[in-house]
């Protein structure tokens, strides 16, 4: 089986086939635990902040098993409302409800012999839980409308940016789902927390942006590559990609400035040092969780006055959903319209 990381030659770092970055411990601990678990047909549960690449590491796992000619088969969530998620699983019977006029196949199903992603697995209802709890345990599942139960041959692997454990102990996730699908935990640490790998990502998202965008090559001035350094990214990966493009629409000469990037730095953004030896991992999930609330809540509020909730969620590099939830998490306000300061 081939490894899930490989040299790059243009870099002096290391990447995955399905184009992570990176070479600080957190990283390289990552890529190693993807190349374990993908030789096994273990559950895996993927937890990251959103926009760290959490469907990149599912890609990687499916991409490096026994499964990898096989489908691959993702669904978001939080993207399918409550009342069709049972239907988006596993499939209906024709007349099972009002507008269920044929037969329809799930992904549960679709997936068979192949991989099943269920990125931010914290938002199924505990009812959908329940039967995706079945699917795990004995690989069955059943059409809604039907009175038979099907076989089918998965491997699950579940995302989430929230800490399972503490929705468990609230009541909205299942503790024996929790426990069946937590084989084997893939952590994604936040980009503000890995050191050099943020400037050697930069530059290699700057090369890409360039070639699909059929421009001539740039390359980050000296203050700007400093500026991307000591920034806090708030919306990770996702929020470096979209700073880079905006960038690159509007530098004319081929080196991007400093001003171009839209960053606002504090002194309390630098990023912090990256632990010396491995801690436990809720107290480090938990560490990270308060770091994001910081950063997160002093963004929010520095430029929500300038920006409606739509540039707002761009900015950070995150959906508006996302952006929605972290405000509700955090406890963060809607600036009222019309009001000064």
């Amino acid at each position: 089986m081939n490894s899930t990381v490989t040299t790059d030659n243009t870099s002096t770092g290391l990447k995955n086939d399905c184009g992570m970055y990176g070479c600080c411990p957190d990283m390289l601990e990552l890529f190693r635990r993807i190349k374990k678990v993908a030789q096994t047909d273990s559950s895996v549960l993927i937890q990251g902040e959103c926009g760290t690449g959490k469907e990149l590491v599912a890609k990687a796992v499916h991409k490096a098993s026994s499964r990898k000619n096989e489908k691959l088969i993702s669904l978001n969530c939080a993207a399918i409302p409550n009342t069709l998620i049972e239907s988006e699983l596993f499939g209906h019977e024709k007349d099972a409800f009002p507008g269920a006029v044929s037969d329809r196949t799930g992904l549960v199903e679709a997936a068979d012999k192949g991989t099943l992603f269920l990125d931010e697995i914290a938002e199924l209802p505990l009812a959908t839980q329940a039967q995706l709890l079945r699917v795990v345990q004995d690989q069955e599942f059943r059409k809604v409308g039907s009175v038979v139960s099907q076989k089918v041959d998965i491997r699950l692997v579940a995302a989430t940016h929230l800490d399972l454990q503490a929705e468990v102990q609230k009541g909205l996730f299942r503790e024996d789902l929790f426990y069946r699908i937590n084989v084997m935990t893939l952590f994604i640490p936040p980009l503000r927390n890995r050191g050099s790998d943020i400037v050697q990502l930069a530059d290699h998202k700057l090369a890409l942006c360039c070639e699909r965008m059929k421009l001539p090559r740039k390359k980050f001035s000296a203050e700007a590559t400093q500026a991307i350094a000591a920034y806090a990214w708030p919306g990770n990966v996702r929020e470096l990609v979209n700073v880079i493009k905006q960038a690159v629409i509007l530098t004319e000469g081929p080196e991007i400035p400093r001003q171009l990037l839209g960053l606002n730095l504090e002194p309390t953004t630098e990023p912090k040092p990256l632990p010396e030896s491995p801690v436990n991992e809720d107290e480090h999930l938990s560490a990270k969780k308060l770091s994001l609330k910081e950063y997160f809540r002093r963004f929010v509020l520095e430029h929500q006055g300038q920006l409606n909730e739509t540039e707002l969620a761009k900015k950070l590099g995150i959906s508006r959903k996302c952006l929605w939830e972290r405000r509700q998490r955090f406890n963060i306000p809607r600036k009222k319209a019309g009001s000064g300061g």
